[in-house]
């Protein structure tokens, strides 16, 4: 399902999945009798315009200032402005026809090849005149559009949150687009023909999912299209087949795109260069098709194209005049105005090396770097490595210049954390009794994370979220100090939490990751879904008392996570709920609960591995045994009474399995290997 939303913030929703969410919204559009009267008197305009339209005027290459809006909310739709530029680079080479692989387009269509002479120019003034470098960022907790809410959303929370300009960027001024961690469900991109309908609002641009953003970073070669088929609809183009969003239907053979030059065809989702279904030969090829292997414009999209831009409709004309790319600043080189530079990561471990990155702009030429706590400590390189040595918080500044006159600094205080590469020996415990809450011992994304004396399990505090206020879908982050896992080859992590829904319609859940190399990668461990975190009766203003709290246990701490620079995480994310509290945590080699006599008691798990049955003995009765697998999904439990149990493990998948043995009291995890 994919969304848009008309001037008055109505929501247009889909109903089905596509890559391309245009003419559905198209669609939706035209069940308004206002835009339905703008849409058909537009489009019947420049259709005249395009047939009397004199392509001679070959060599005016028309420029467009662009600005990208980066709505994340702190995840991998975060895209850097390398990724950016590279979708630009892409879309810029495409709309010349200078692909590579332009040279094998069918012989058939390959003299209709179109350069479009149009270019994108990443804008270098925001609409109060001030230097930026053509990106904006923007948290948003609606960068995930999955049904429920709309573009409006995103442009509402980037007009007031965003770092360079908060206010409107008109559409007839600038190509605004937002590149999001979802534009509705099934969706890579969208955006609407030119139209007077939505003025000079921001809503006349284009909307990217990050991964369809470019061939790097999340992008891919061929994600990467998207963009350029986007545009061809933003300057008036429909699908090859017509003006539906659903190729291969054989109604489709009906219908039509406007063009002359493009012949009648039924639409694919494959590069089949024998589609003749409505007749002719099918231009698979089309930037406009949904094939694989599109990779041209014909000469009549030329027309089409260019006629649009040259409209007044949907202020596109003004998008190319002189005074714009003036107040926009493509009109000359820009002065350097900024500082600022960015890392590949900024929490690493003691030995390790971070690389560096100059952001400045525009086109400095000299640049003197700082960095408090590493070696080398400083450097002249537009980008260069630093390496740290000790553990702790460090500074990193640099001076940069445009003319080797004026210098400008940019410093990022205590930026840098540094963790000892070798943590803490297990076992680890923390009640959070006399914690210091600070980098390097705990790092999080926000101020919701907090020590509270309100309630505890134990003792006389506890960690605290402070859930309620936030907007759903808001996702909060807590990670670990490192800690030494590699004298064994698993370890066993429990903590006590206690939450409360507010209502039934609350989706709050709890994920715990883990890293095997210092924070650079995570893997999920565990999910406390919704109805597994509820500890307590839905109810406001949740305080929770003894008999509301709940122990989670992790089992999946075995092999490449049993090293010197473990990590954890909780990453929360929020659904409406109340606050989220978390006490008593433990990691250790064994998972007990319970007095030390237990620990020693005698406890057999054989054969081990096993493929068929598998015997459970004690010394006193066992109780219960809960079976769960590598990734802590509990797939077997019996209450019993006997010491002894023959367990048929026939149906298990192969694999590695931890087995949570109770007697009376006392609980001991031991675990097997089915194969």
């Amino acid at each position: 399902m994919g969304l848009l939303f008309s001037p008055n913030n109505q929501i247009i929703s889909q109903s089905q999945n596509y890559s391309c969410g245009q003419h559905i919204v198209l669609k939706k559009l035209l069940e308004d009798s206002v835009f339905k009267s703008f849409y058909e008197k537009e489009q019947k305009s420049l259709v005249n315009k395009s047939q009397n339209l004199n392509l001679n005027n070959r060599g005016i290459v028309y420029k467009i200032p662009v600005v990208f809006h980066i709505i994340h909310n702190n995840g991998v739709e975060k895209i850097d402005r390398d990724q950016a530029i590279d979708a630009l680079q892409i879309l810029n080479r495409d709309l010349r026809a200078l692909r590579a692989d332009t040279a094998t387009v069918d012989t058939l269509f390959k003299p209709l090849i179109a350069d479009i002479e149009v270019e994108f120019v990443l804008a270098t003034k925001s609409p109060d005149g001030s230097c930026f470098n053509g990106i904006t960022m923007t948290e948003s907790v609606y960068s995930y559009n999955n049904g429920g809410i709309n573009g409006s959303d995103q442009v509402n929370d980037i007009m007031m949150y965003n770092n360079v300009y908060q206010g409107n960027w008109p559409g007839n001024q600038y190509l605004n687009v937002f590149v999001c961690g979802s534009v509705g469900t099934g969706i890579a991109g969208y955006t609407n023909y030119p139209s007077g309908f939505f003025g000079n609002t921001m809503n006349n641009g284009v909307w990217l999912r990050h991964d369809y953003c470019g061939s790097i970073g999340t992008g891919s070669p061929s994600g990467s299209k998207t963009f350029v088929h986007e545009i061809g609809h933003w300057l008036n183009l429909p699908h090859t087949w017509g003006s539906t969003n659903e190729p291969g239907l054989a109604t489709n053979c009906n219908s039509d795109d406007g063009v002359s030059d493009t012949p009648n065809t039924i639409g694919s989702n494959w590069c089949n260069y024998n589609e003749v279904t409505c007749g002719p030969v099918a231009n698979i090829e089309n930037h406009m098709e949904y094939s694989s292997c599109r990779k041209m414009f014909t000469q009549g999209q030329k027309s089409r194209m260019r006629t649009a831009l040259n409209s007044t409709t949907g202020g596109r004309s003004n998008l190319i005049t002189p005074s714009n790319h003036f107040a926009t600043g493509i009109d000359a080189p820009a002065p350097f105005c900024e500082v600022d530079f960015f890392a590949n990561r900024y929490v690493t471990c003691s030995g390790d090396s971070i690389y560096f990155e100059d952001y400045s702009f525009h086109n400095p030429i000299s640049w003197d770097w700082n960095f408090q706590g590493a070696s080398p400590n400083t450097s002249n390189l537009e980008s260069t490595y630093a390496k740290y040595q000790l553990p702790g918080v460090y500074d990193v500044s640099l001076t940069a210049s445009g003319d080797s006159i004026n210098f400008i600094t940019e410093t990022k205080n205590e930026s840098v954390v540094v963790m000892n590469y070798v943590g803490d020996q297990l076992p680890y415990y923390q009640g959070f009794e006399n914690v210091n809450f600070n980098a390097p011992e705990w790092i999080s994304n926000d101020l919701n994370w907090s020590i509270t004396d309100e309630v505890s399990y134990n003792g006389s505090y506890c960690l605290k979220l402070q859930n309620q206020g936030l907007a759903e879908g808001t996702k909060q982050t807590l990670e670990s100090k490192t800690l030494n896992l590699s004298d064994s080859s698993k370890a066993y992590f429990t903590f006590k939490y206690a939450y409360a829904r507010k209502n039934s319609s609350n989706n709050d859940f709890l994920r715990i990751l883990g890293s095997y190399d210092c924070g650079k990668t995570w893997a999920t461990r565990k999910i406390i879904y919704t109805n597994q975190l509820i500890t307590a009766a839905d109810q406001n203003n949740f305080i929770p008392t003894y008999s509301e709290w709940k122990e989670a246990n992790i089992v999946s701490l075995i092999g490449p996570f049993c090293v010197s620079n473990f990590r954890f995480k909780f990453e929360f994310n929020s659904g409406g709920g109340n606050n989220l509290y978390i006490d008593n945590i433990n990691i250790s080699y064994e998972n007990t609960t319970g007095t030390d006599s237990f620990i020693n008691q005698e406890i057999s798990v054989y054969p081990n591995p096993s493929s068929d049955f598998l015997k459970i003995s004690a010394l006193k009765n066992i109780d219960e045994i809960n079976i769960y697998d590598i990734m802590g999904k509990q797939v077997y439990s019996n209450k019993t009474n006997t010491k002894t149990l023959d367990l048929n493990i026939s149906n298990f998948k192969n694999g590695y399995y931890s087995i949570k043995i109770k007697v009376g009291e006392f609980i001991k995890v031991k675990s097997f290997i089915k194969n």
